[in-house]
């Protein structure tokens, strides 16, 4: 959660408590090692978090719960993981919610390769219509397979955009 007018140095919001990242599954790589923590889908620019993916699991998820913030959602930013020309998300749907139980879908994508092929490549999308909802989740549903015709959601990044309100301010411009 950045604030406007504060700089200070970046610091992971999952690791300091600030909002929770969550996914439906971790995968595993063959050698045996983690392929993903929720923490990455809400590292910042660093490229410490390489990889970032789900298990090959139809309509696998990546969240983030902002706890005591909530947001008048205008846009979104996604960065892909290190993986180059591979596993890219093609055909998901951005959803809210503001208790976590019902869902609503801010932004539907059917074969969308703005996420292109180059490592931690990004993409942006305006959620227009939202201004006057004020809502504490956030997922990202994969719905279709990915570039490479599986269902591994990789993920290194999601920036959410919007009027933020709760916590220490009243209304702040929000960067995720």
């Amino acid at each position: 959660v950045k604030v406007p007018g504060v700089k200070a140095a970046f610091e992971n919001p999952h690791d300091s408590g600030r909002v929770e990242a969550s996914m439906s599954t971790v995968a595993v790589s063959h050698q045996g090692f983690t392929c993903g923590e929720p923490r990455k889908l809400v590292q910042g620019t660093t490229v410490a978090g390489k990889y970032n993916y789900t298990d090959n699991i139809r309509g696998s998820w990546m969240a983030i719960d902002l706890k005591q913030y909530r947001l008048s959602p205008e846009a979104y930013c996604l960065r892909s993981d290190a993986c180059q020309q591979m596993h890219k998300l093609r055909s998901w749907r951005l959803e809210g919610s503001a208790e976590g139980e019902t869902w609503i879908t801010l932004k539907e994508h059917v074969n969308d390769a703005a996420l292109g092929g180059e490592p931690f490549g990004t993409a942006a999308w305006t959620l227009p219509g939202f201004e006057n909802v004020e809502l504490r989740h956030f997922r990202i549903v994969q719905t279709d397979v990915n570039s490479s015709g599986n269902n591994f959601l990789t993920c290194a990044g999601l920036e959410l955009y919007g009027v933020l309100r709760g916590g220490a301010g009243a209304e702040e411009a929000m960067e995720e």
